[in-house]
């Protein structure tokens, strides 16, 4: 497992975020990053009441980590999706998100 700041450059949708990670010595990757052990909805879902939902998780991330919050990053080595982000547990003031969006109700656990 890796440890990293970084800076939350935007959320995709509820469980997606970039964030500019900076990786010592005057470093910085901007990378998509996939929230660990749980999924929202797709913000791109034909379905309307699923892409209300995606808005929705979409909108308590935000809450809880605006854009540009400092954030640390916890990976597991080339632990990445099948879209190439990678996966990662991402806490802003202490606070675990994936936790947090599992008990707002807005995500579903999953197993890695």
């Amino acid at each position: 497992m890796y440890t990293y700041r970084g800076t939350l450059t935007r959320w995709v949708d509820g469980d997606t975020a970039i964030i500019e990670i900076d990786l010592g010595f005057y470093t910085k990757r901007t990378e998509r990053i996939r929230l660990a052990r749980i999924n929202t909805p797709e913000t791109r879902d034909h379905r309307l009441t699923k892409r209300r939902e995606a808005v929705h998780a979409k909108m308590v991330a935000k809450k809880i980590c605006p854009h540009g919050s400092t954030v640390t990053v916890r990976t597991f080595k080339s632990k990445r999706d099948m879209y190439a982000r990678y996966i990662a547990e991402v806490t802003f003031q202490g606070v675990n998100i994936s936790d947090y969006l599992l008990e707002q109700g807005v995500a579903k656990a999953i197993s890695l």
